[in-house]
């Protein structure tokens, strides 16, 4: 049985922070893939659980190359899963409602990824 998604994935090693609104501790971890929807990201071992459903603030910080990146991309968020791996864990984060500003910028991120060579300035779709 093959899984639908609504976006398509893109591998991608990203730095990536999770700080919870309900004030437990922050979750670094680096990305696995990104979509529009949301990301996959693995968090080493010595982090705390992170519990499903709990709202965070996404911290990304966006490499176009090895000279260009992005300050850290604030978004909302929600861990929908969390897989508990031998070198760590595999935390599912679906995006919240994005203001018009930060999904003009993942947009611009996501074409990147998908090798748009007129990336422009970012807009929201």
């Amino acid at each position: 049985m093959s899984e639908q998604r609504a976006h398509p994935r893109y591998a991608v090693e990203l730095e990536a922070q999770l700080l919870p609104v309900d004030g437990s501790l922050p979750i670094d971890g680096r990305t696995h893939d990104i979509s529009r929807g949301g990301f996959c990201m693995l968090a080493p071992a010595v982090v705390a659980p992170a519990v499903v459903g709990t709202i965070c603030e996404v911290r990304l910080s966006l490499v176009f190359s090895e000279t260009e990146f992005s300050e850290p991309l604030i978004l909302p968020g929600t861990i929908m899963w969390c897989t508990k791996l031998r070198e760590g864990t595999q935390i599912g984060v679906k995006f919240e409602s994005l203001d018009q500003k930060s999904r003009g910028f993942l947009e611009l991120f996501i074409r990147f990824l998908e090798g748009d060579e007129d990336l422009g300035e970012p807009s929201a779709q």
